[in-house]
């Protein structure tokens, strides 16, 4: 149970002064003009793009990256520069919020729950042994894409993250990416999801990315690699400097 949660709101103002301020720690000088584009998704593994106007004719915009950790890092610096307190010890999450971005604290821990898309029930008890060490609350299964958005769109589940195989009967992952992402209505269809294949070609992962895929990992996995994985594309981070 979670026993506290809060919630540090940064508007985009705030937001891009945050990012300006990491920025120039980490050598990335961001113009003091106006932006042309926030692109902002804690899920993915560049979260933040930020696109600046070219600053002369025959210029091209420029854009600055930054990943999940980036972006947590900035909030928390910022948070420290102007005193705002955070409680040591929190699970800290970074979420959207508006145009802006948000810097989350659940206090007191949650219950993790995961959903299994593998038309190998084999596989499927593997990566349950291999989230044994995260302790998740509830693991779902679904044999295939189709089965695994019938449950998505009924609310029968509400998982943290999805982990989903790419080669599957009936649907694949990137039928099955396509589809969720596609539907608005579907309360799940922002959720974080992990494509975990033994398909190494470059081009399909890129596929696989491109179509929503907020990971796209090989197999095999150790288990304290897929639960990093998985705390990261949830948008949690470790304030390391």
């Amino acid at each position: 149970m979670i026993l506290e949660r809060r919630v540090i709101i940064f508007p985009r103002a705030d937001f891009l002064d945050a990012m300006r301020r990491y920025g120039e720690r980490i050598g990335k000088n961001l113009p003091d003009t106006a932006p042309d584009m926030l692109g902002f998704d804690p899920s993915q593994d560049i979260a933040l793009t930020i696109r600046f106007p070219a600053l002369y004719a025959g210029s091209s915009p420029k854009d600055f990256v930054f990943s999940r950790d980036d972006v947590g890092q900035a909030l928390t610096i910022y948070c420290r520069e102007h005193r705002v307190p955070l409680p040591k010890g929190a699970n800290k999450q970074i979420e959207k919020f508006k145009d802006g971005a948000a810097l989350s604290m659940l206090i007191g821990g949650g219950g993790l729950h995961v959903m299994i898309i593998d038309d190998q029930e084999v596989m499927r008890t593997i990566i349950k042994k291999l989230l044994t060490k995260a302790n998740p609350s509830q693991v779902s299964e679904a044999g295939d894409g189709v089965k695994a958005l019938d449950m998505l769109r009924s609310g029968e589940v509400d998982p943290d993250v999805i982990i989903c195989d790419l080669h599957m009967e009936n649907m694949d992952g990137i039928e099955f990416l396509r589809t969720l992402r596609a539907e608005k209505g579907n309360i799940n269809s922002r959720k974080p999801v992990l494509i975990l294949t033994g398909d190494k070609s470059e081009r399909a992962h890129e596929i696989t990315r491109q179509v929503g895929a907020s990971k796209v990992l090989t197999k095999p996995i150790s288990a304290d690699d897929l639960i990093k994985q998985i705390n990261l594309v949830r948008g949690h981070f470790e304030v390391s400097r």
